[in-house]
């Protein structure tokens, strides 16, 4: 599992893992799969602050999930590992 570390507008870090998501709706039936964010603040590494979702296509997707993150720092998070995975692609290009 890799660890990625992203620091949003105001500074502050925090880290997340990924992992496959499969998304189905209550009669079991996928509608999609995705990445799924794992966020974590680097003084907590033990449980998530939330769980962020995106499809293999690069779109966001607001999942209904218990962990509620909110919309300010959502959207913050989200540039943030958009902005991290562009730098890391383009180095493994230029690798």
């Amino acid at each position: 599992m890799e660890i990625r570390t992203i620091t949003v507008h105001d500074g502050s870090k925090y880290f997340y893992t990924t992992s496959a998501f499969t998304a189905a709706n209550p009669l079991g039936i996928v509608k999609a799969t995705l990445i799924e964010y794992a966020l974590y603040k680097p003084d907590n590494k033990e449980a998530p602050i939330g769980k962020l979702y995106k499809t293999n296509e690069g779109n966001w997707y607001d999942a209904p999930t218990d962990d509620v993150i909110n919309t300010l720092l959502s959207a913050s998070l989200k540039k943030a590992i958009d902005e991290a995975e562009k730098i890391h692609s383009a180095t493994e290009v230029h690798s």
